[in-house]
Formats: C-alpha cells, sequence, structure tokens
C-alpha cells in the first residue's frame, strides 16, 4: 500500500517508444504484465491524443522507479521526444490535481531520483512544470468562460456556498496562497479587488507576453467562438460582455482570436467584429453612454452572485455597463455605492428629474436610469434584467429595501471616474 503522507515525488516518464507508434495504454499493461509485474507500473498514462488513462489506484506502490516506488506516484507520456500539445495540456492538469492532494510532493522526471543511463522522460520534467504551473507565479489567467469565486473552500462534505461572484475569461487574478484546499485557492481579482476562492481547474499561467498582446473585452451581452468565420461554424466557447480574448487578426465581419488554456495552448477561433470593444490598453476615450451596454443584458436572467449572460446580479449590471465602457467600478453595491457618493446629488434634486445615466442606490440594490422615467435593473422580482418605471419601481422596492438611500448624478459620475480611477 502506498500512504498518502509519505508520497514525495511525482515521477514524470516516457515510453520512449517512436512518437509516430499508436502505442495505447492497453499496451502498456499487456507489456508490463509480461515482465510478471501486476499490471501497468504507472498511475496514470497520458497517450498522443492528451487522454489520461488510469493505471495503478493510488493507494497502490507503483513500479516504475527502482528503489523510489514507496514514496512516489509515476506517470507516463507515450512517445519519445516530440509530445503533443494535448499530452502537456494533459500533464498539466494531472499534475494540478496531484499536488493538490499531495502538496508536499515534488515534480521530477525519472532521470532525476535515480542513477540510470536512461534519459527519460527525454526533457527537464522539474523545469517545466515550473514554467508551466499555473500557481507557480504572482498571477494567473481565468481559462473557463465563467469561474464562481467563493467565500470560503468546500466543506468537509464538498459541499460549496453560493458564490459570491464570477471572473470571467482572460481576466487576471493575483495568487494570494498555491495552497490548494480542496481543488481551490484564494485569489483575488486584479480587476475590482475581490477575494475568494476558485476552483484551479479555471485558471492557467499568465502567458509573459500578456502586457505585450492586443487584448479586447467583449462588449455584447453573449457571443459564440466559432472554429471559423461563418456563422454556421461550429462552437468552441460561449463568452459574455466583460471576457477577454487576444486578437490574432482583425477582419471586417470577423476577427481571429485566441483563448489561453492549459500549458500555454492557445485556442483560436473566430468573433464576430461588432462583439469586441477597443484593445483594453488603447481605450483613452471611455462611451459616455454606457447605459446601452447595460440595455444589452434585457431580460437575461437575475443570478445572486452572477456576473454574465447566463445570470447575473445588480451590481454586476453596473459593473459590467461601466467596464465595457472604459470605466472601472467595485463589484458589490455597498462598495460602489461609497465609490460613487462624490457624484451624489444636493438633497434639494435627489429623486426627481431623472436623466439617463443617473443611478439609483437601495440599501442593497442599485439600478440604472436610462430615461427620465425608466429604471433598467437586473432584480428577484421579475427574475431577470428588466426595464420598469422609476416611481413604479421605488414604490415596490420601499418595502424590500426601504426608500432609496443615493441618487447619483450622472454627468458628475462621469467626471469622477475619469479623474479616480479603481484602485
Amino acid at each position: 500500500m502506498l500512504e498518502p503522507k509519505h508520497i514525495r515525488y511525482l515521477v514524470v516518464h516516457c515510453s520512449d517508444t517512436p512518437d509516430d507508434d499508436g502505442v495505447t495504454a492497453a499496451d502498456i499493461h499487456a507489456m508490463h504484465l509480461g515482465f510478471g509485474w501486476d499490471g501497468a507500473g504507472y498511475h496514470a498514462i497520458i497517450t498522443r491524443d492528451g487522454m489520461c488513462h488510469a493505471g495503478r489506484p493510488e493507494y497502490w506502490q507503483g513500479a516504475h522507479v527502482k528503489g523510489r516506488n514507496q514514496d512516489s506516484l509515476g506517470v507516463c507520456l507515450i512517445g519519445r521526444h516530440a509530445f503533443t500539445s494535448a499530452q502537456f495540456a494533459a500533464l498539466e492538469t494531472l499534475l494540478l490535481d496531484w499536488q493538490g492532494r499531495y502538496p508536499d510532493a515534488e515534480v521530477v522526471g525519472h532521470r532525476d531520483i535515480q542513477d540510470t543511463p536512461k534519459t527519460c522522460p527525454n526533457f527537464d520534467a522539474g523545469q517545466w512544470w515550473q514554467n508551466h504551473n499555473p500557481l507557480a507565479g504572482q498571477t494567473a489567467l481565468v481559462m473557463a468562460a465563467c469561474a464562481p469565486l467563493y467565500k470560503t473552500p468546500p466543506a468537509r462534505d464538498g459541499l460549496l456556498p453560493a458564490p459570491e461572484t464570477e471572473a470571467l475569461m482572460g481576466e487576471v487574478v493575483e495568487i494570494q496562497s498555491p495552497d490548494q484546499v480542496s481543488g481551490y485557492i484564494e485569489v483575488r481579482l486584479k480587476q475590482d479587488g475581490y477575494k475568494g476562492w476558485m476552483a484551479v481547474t479555471c485558471l492557467c499561467r499568465t502567458p509573459d507576453d500578456i502586457n505585450r498582446q492586443k487584448r479586447h473585452k467583449i462588449t455584447a451581452a453573449a457571443t459564440f467562438v466559432t472554429a471559423a468565420p461563418d456563422v454556421k461554424s461550429a462552437p468552441l466557447a460561449s463568452l459574455s460582455m466583460g471576457a477577454i480574448v487576444k486578437v490574432e487578426d482583425e477582419k471586417d465581419s470577423y476577427t481571429k482570436v485566441s483563448l489561453n488554456g492549459r500549458a500555454g495552448m492557445q485556442l483560436a477561433g473566430y468573433l464576430p467584429t461588432h462583439t469586441l470593444g477597443e484593445a483594453v490598453s488603447d481605450i483613452k476615450v471611455p462611451e459616455t453612454d454606457w447605459p446601452v451596454f447595460g440595455e444589452k443584458f434585457l431580460g437575461m436572467p437575475y443570478k445572486w452572485g452572477g456576473r454574465s449572460a447566463a445570470g447575473l446580479d445588480c451590481s454586476a449590471l453596473l459593473q459590467l455597463s461601466l467596464s465595457a465602457a472604459g470605466f472601472n467600478v467595485p463589484r458589490d453595491s455597498r462598495p460602489q455605492h461609497a465609490f460613487m457618493k462624490p457624484a451624489a446629488k444636493m438633497p434639494d434634486a435627489r429623486f426627481k428629474n431623472y436623466q439617463r445615466g443617473d443611478i439609483l442606490f437601495w440599501e442593497g440594490h442599485v439600478g440604472i436610469c436610462i430615461s427620465k422615467a425608466l429604471l433598467l435593473h437586473a432584480n428577484a422580482y421579475h427574475a431577470n434584467v428588466a426595464i420598469e418605471p422609476i416611481e413604479q419601481a421605488i414604490t415596490r422596492i420601499k418595502s424590500y429595501f426601504g426608500a432609496p438611500t443615493e441618487h447619483i448624478d450622472g454627468a458628475q459620475l462621469l467626471q469622477l471616474l475619469s479623474r479616480q480611477p479603481l484602485s
């Protein structure tokens, strides 16, 4: 038996078979049975297509490094030198999982822990892992279309609380600690400072050249990345407003983009050009009619803690709308209120003469004025993003949150945001 507390090494091997041979996990199993062993000596086998096949259970000693089987797990890449991108992506996923459950174990190659003439796995596995481990740097990149952020990691029963918020593809998170708890780590969203616990499966390594990339935000409420610049092409990913993609080639109706993934892989695809805003680093003059972005979410479902077209709450609607226009504000309604308070209307002008771009705050709710008489807000009463008369909304909401607490002047808000960036 192999005791988890005794596992000191996560050993990477290669099958040392020609790269163009179609060796399977079953072939390795049969070969090792032929040696008189109890089946495959590795705990995982990664074939050329990137499939990770189970070998021995992790509670059994392997037969992969003579003299070290009692304190190690082993994974074998099929091939000799030219391993595929899919194999490296699968290896990264496996090592992330293993290090989460065996945090004291070191990633090494076969040649690194045994006195052997073998050069297996024919590359420096430890250095490779150092360069590709998403948790090894100070930041990581969200690779999931939408990544929930929780106040606490999973409890002992594996249950999670409702997410506090969500991060979107391409957003950067600051790693608070690389130590995993049941596959989750504590992060801080770089955009708004929100802290919480995120599944490591949602993260990939931040590219070294990220500051030189042409990264554009999605400004449509939702859109698909397709395999080809054709409306009939297969969808590769569904993205929401606020997601960030790297632009490779700008065309008239379609733009080629790439999405970051495991082991530095970048999935290429196409987006309708009109769904993209300016490059994040190029926004010099923000869009002053920012409520137009909020109106794109009309009819989208309400979801407490949600921050995507699949479901969002009132403060996410405000944040995403302003962000698409080039302004950065906090995530939750209370910090938003505190941040925008300098733009509040004077007492004698409050809650009358509403203008497009004004904002109404309640204790626990926020809405966007889109005209003199209409309010746009995500709310549980309508169960979606809805438009309703302002006075009707004030009367109805009074029974839940009381009277509005603040009336933000839209014109003054734009002046405030232009001179007071979010820290």
